[in-house]
């Protein structure tokens, strides 16, 4: 277990309790736990005594208590999809959109791209749609059991050792992370000074479940909560995913060198300074040289 007196984003150590597991929503974690993971979490909940906190500097929400690693990595191998729908594999046409304009960033006629936690490889698929050479990182095996003929997946970071990328992205990765800030290091290795890193999260200001976002914690008894046990580990605020990349030794790449790409991005980052529910929680970077 890990216990995070500080925050994750700024490490201020002022923060306030949002919920917590009592009398009135244990019924509603032990339905989520059945219902996603067979019972897996029903011990956790004394273990881990769920609580989960914000930070008063940035707003950044997470876990006081954390599963380990091990932990983690199990219950994820054991989860299963809550609809009874089959979960599609494709890309919608806004994904690939996307990458295209990643593609067109990078300035490379045939760039390279690593998709770091790529689950079943929805992203992949986009980013190889669009002129990527794709190799997707996904340490869950049974994520990627299926065969693949248009990325190259791996499991193992070992497997791409001093191999070196054109574009790096995490989309909707580090909010499963204990430790956001350590993981945006740890793929250093894989940057050159050109390589541009995107990162997008939930935005805890504006969750799916609306006003209702802690009322209906941890489980609404349909979809998985935004802040999950323990999906989703970390709540991100436009200005605590700033605070993870910069501290992480990255610096966001200039607004006037995106805006003919990202217009919507840049619109709404420059009205999230004034109004942080409409700003995004999502940034392009490059390593500080």
């Amino acid at each position: 277990m890990r216990f995070m007196t500080q925050c994750p984003a700024c490490s201020n150590k002022r923060y306030v309790r949002r919920v917590a597991i009592d009398d009135s929503n244990k019924d509603r974690y032990r339905r989520f736990s059945e219902s996603k993971y067979g019972g897996l979490l029903d011990d956790w909940m004394e273990e881990l005594q769920p609580e989960i906190v914000f930070c008063k500097e940035c707003g950044h929400h997470w876990y006081l208590r954390q599963p380990s690693p091990e932990q983690l990595s199990f219950m994820y191998a054991n989860g299963r999809p809550l609809s009874s729908g089959r979960l599609t594999r494709e890309p919608n046409q806004e994904m690939v959109n996307e990458m295209s304009q990643l593609a067109k960033l990078t300035g490379k006629m045939h760039p390279r791209l690593l998709d770091f936690g790529s689950g079943f490889g929805r992203w992949a698929r986009a980013a190889a749609r669009t002129g990527f050479d794709v190799y997707a990182y996904e340490p869950i095996k049974v994520r990627g059991a299926e065969s693949v003929d248009e990325f190259t997946l791996v499991h193992d970071l070992s497997e791409i050792a001093g191999m070196q990328f054109d574009a790096v992205n995490l989309e909707q990765v580090l909010e499963h992370i204990p430790d956001p800030i350590h993981t945006l290091q740890t793929i250093k290795s894989f940057f050159s000074e050109d390589t541009i890193l995107r990162v997008r999260v939930p935005n805890i200001f504006r969750p799916p479940e609306g006003s209702c976002v802690w009322t209906d914690w941890p489980y609404d008894g349909i979809r998985v909560h935004a802040m999950a046990p323990f999906e989703h580990l970390h709540g991100f605020t436009p200005r605590s995913l700033v605070n993870v990349i910069e501290r992480s030794g990255y610096e966001l790449i200039p607004l006037k060198k995106i805006w003919r790409n990202y217009p919507v991005l840049v619109a709404r980052n420059l009205a999230g300074k004034i109004y942080p529910k409409v700003g995004q929680t999502m940034a392009l970077a490059k390593l500080i040289n």
